[in-house]
């Protein structure tokens, strides 16, 4: 073999190899990420450097895919589920009720991911309720009902999704979730 022709053919080897360990550790990495929740409540976890000069690299890139923005501490905290209170995975085959109170901030919201990150594409367009948006029970406290089929009252459409997620927004929390987010009441994730 020739001599431009062995080193054009170790140059490809070694751009092919140094393509699939840098896209296998960017994935690895990414992973990783994924384990970053360092504040657990009940199924809700979040990781108190979200959105802080704090954050790792990980945790940026984790924030970059999972969410477009992300505010500090004193104007947001940001919960997520992925289980219900039984520490089952959430699964959209099954009808899940969510219920608590109002969490101690100025505005909040709950929100429903499908597994690709997207919201579920629905035809009310609904994919979550808010500190305006709910409606209250007699006792002060809320329910929400994910469920694929239509239910009266607060519903959430799962749509054709198999997996799905929780997204819990306090939009300037009290100062007890703040000194204490892994304690505070968050609502309670209950699969019927």
């Amino acid at each position: 073999m020739k001599k431009p022709v062995k080193i054009t053919i170790t140059v490809l080897i070694i751009l092919i190899l140094g393509s699939i360990l840098g896209v296998g550790s960017a994935f690895l990495s990414y992973d990783w990420a994924g384990n970053f929740y360092n504040v657990k409540n009940g199924p809700w976890q979040t990781n108190l450097a979200i959105g802080s000069e704090t954050a790792n690299p990980y945790l940026r890139a984790a924030v970059a895919v999972h969410g477009l923005l992300a505010l500090q501490q004193s104007e947001t905290m940001y919960y997520h589920a992925y289980t219900d209170d039984d520490g089952k995975l959430l699964n959209a085959d099954n009808v899940y009720r969510i219920e608590g109170r109002a969490p101690d901030s100025r505005w909040w919201s709950i929100t429903v991911y499908g597994e690709d990150d997207f919201l579920i594409p629905n035809e009310l367009n609904r994919y979550s309720y808010s500190s305006n948006s709910i409606s209250y029970n007699s006792d002060g406290k809320f329910t929400i009902i994910l469920s694929k089929s239509h239910r009266d009252g607060n519903w959430l459409p799962l749509g054709n999704t198999k997996r799905f997620s929780l997204s819990l927004r306090l939009y300037n929390p009290g100062e007890s979730i703040r000194r204490n987010p892994a304690n505070v009441e968050l609502p309670k994730i209950i699969r019927e």
